[in-house]
């Protein structure tokens, strides 16, 4: 029997998975071998050792849960402090702020050059304020037709004195 050890066949599959014949062919030559014994016996308390740590069950500590939370807390990133969100945001609030003030200057800018020239471009020749032209429409009876629009806008163009200027 020495050339027909069983501890190839110990390693390759745990114990408890051995059929009835497997075993007691380990038994048989178990009987004569101090080294397969040793191995088989290995075997049976490894067995029963993962039984037992299977079995066992492991309740963590009362104060476990918050050990755990006290160190993510402590690996996780600090809060933002609302005075550290606007030390980082002030110069994006700045900016949007100096943004909104041209706009607005813009606005008033471009309203009293209207104003002024009109909406042609032009020199206003009436006096009346936009609300006072917006308002008053429908008691006006300055409509023009389309032949007499199409006449100022293809007309050619005067020069100071009155004469027309000649177009190249």
């Amino acid at each position: 029997m020495k050339g027909n050890h069983i501890i190839n066949l110990l390693e390759e599959r745990p114990l408890g998975s051995l059929s009835a014949s497997e075993l007691d062919i380990v038994k048989a030559h178990t009987a004569g071998c101090s080294n397969c014994l040793r191995a088989y016996e290995a075997a049976q308390a490894s067995s029963w050792l993962l039984q037992e740590r299977v079995s066992a069950r492991v309740e963590p500590t009362a104060f476990f849960q918050a050990k755990v939370m006290a160190a993510i807390e402590e690996q996780s990133p600090k809060r933002l402090e609302f005075w550290k969100v606007w030390q980082t945001a002030r110069p994006l609030v700045a900016s949007m702020g100096a943004l909104v003030l041209m706009l607005v200057a813009l606005l008033f800018l471009t309203d009293s050059f209207q104003l002024q020239t009109g909406p042609s471009g032009l020199a206003s020749i009436s006096d009346d304020s936009p609300e006072q032209v917006l308002l008053d429409q429908d008691e006006r009876d300055d409509d023009i037709s389309s032949s007499q629009a199409l006449t100022i806008i293809y007309a050619p163009e005067l020069d100071a004195g009155g004469a027309y200027e000649k177009q190249p």
